[in-house]
């Protein structure tokens, strides 16, 4: 019996913007008893994506066919690290969903199984979506590519269990895992992440770095540092484009808490103060003087995950002009603290 649609199809959806077209670009279920064609190994000499009986796999897939997918670093070859393949390094705008066998608390150490988007051997880099369920308790959203001083990716964002209660399971099994990812311009990518049909908390993401790799295939992901990887477990795959109008439509949403100079400074008789949330929270904005004490309260209340301004005209809570001189102004939001100078000159 077959599991899914095979044939390449059109799907219209509504938004805000109008109707934009969704077309399946790719599927995969392995009923044919072999992978398609198509799938290719990340790294040179790597173990390949094979298809199995679903009696393989550590549990069977509700709802599945004869067949699965299995990945694995079989040889140790990568030290663990496995990763499949397909579709042009010029793909943009699509999404990748997919059963994924999850394990939880891996009597082998940290057993990674996942997605990977914009997948670029050109640049030797990709993004990769992985459960971690052990004690970390996350799913993480990765770049490949390190800090060669620190050893820790360029690009990471962790979905903690803390921030998604009761989505994240307890035993191993299996679950939909779901990469939306969308370019916005040559240095500039978003996405969006999903686990068992809901999005995860505080997307969608952005990445904005000279670096960024913005097209690329998709593909799966195993890895277990070991001699010899953890087998990760595949099934219904399915790869759609999605439009770039679609794209240009997402709010940008920043991956790190910063505070910009404002501007303009010195400044008379007002001026704004910039600062990014990559998460919603309590924000607090403050003014004071160099001897500590407050001047004026700008903001003090719940604020969603974006960019964000507040304008200061000079005056304190009380609505009196300050005299020139140099001010203080505190940006805080959760364990996210910063303080800078400005200058009010009359």
């Amino acid at each position: 019996m077959k599991k899914m649609i095979t044939h390449l199809g059109v799907l219209l959806f509504l938004c805000a913007g109008g109707a934009f077209a969704q077309t399946v670009i790719f599927t995969e279920n392995f009923e044919s008893g072999s992978p398609n064609a198509s799938w290719a190994t990340y790294y040179s000499g790597e173990d390949q994506l094979l298809a199995k009986p679903m009696a393989s796999a550590p549990s069977a897939l509700t709802g599945g066919g004869n067949y699965v997918g299995l990945l694995q670093d079989a040889n140790g070859s990568y030290t663990g690290s496995a990763v499949a393949i397909s579709g042009a390094l010029t793909l943009k705008d699509y999404s990748i969903e997919a059963d994924v066998y999850c394990y939880v608390n891996n009597a082998g150490g940290s057993a990674y199984t996942g997605l990977v988007v914009y997948a670029d051997t050109t640049k030797k880099d990709f993004y990769k979506l992985r459960a971690d369920f052990d004690a970390s308790d996350r799913i993480n959203l990765s770049g490949l590519k390190s800090d060669p001083a620190t050893y820790l990716p360029l690009f990471s964002k962790d979905f903690k269990g803390v921030d998604n209660a009761g989505r994240y399971p307890t035993s191993d099994g299996w679950h939909k895992m779901k990469v939306e990812v969308h370019t916005i311009n040559d240095t500039t990518v978003t996405f969006t992440c999903s686990f068992d049909g809901q999005v995860l908390t505080g997307c969608p993401i952005t990445y904005a770095k000279g670096t960024a790799v913005t097209s690329g295939s998709f593909g799966l992901y195993s890895f277990q540092m070991s001699a010899t990887g953890i087998p990760a477990y595949f099934d219904n795959i399915v790869v759609t484009q999605l439009s770039p109008s679609a794209a240009e439509s997402l709010p940008v949403i920043p991956t790190e808490f910063t505070v910009s100079q404002n501007y303009p400074n010195p400044f008379n008789p007002t001026t704004t103060i910039s600062y990014n949330l990559p998460s919603s929270g309590f924000v607090s904005l403050t003014v004071h003087d160099l001897l500590g004490r407050e001047i004026a309260t700008l903001v003090s209340s719940e604020q969603s995950a974006g960019q964000h301004s507040a304008t200061w005209n000079g005056k304190n809570n009380s609505g009196n002009e300050m005299p020139s001189g140099v001010y203080l102004y505190t940006v805080s939001s959760g364990s996210y603290t910063s303080t800078m100078k400005m200058l009010l000159m009359k």
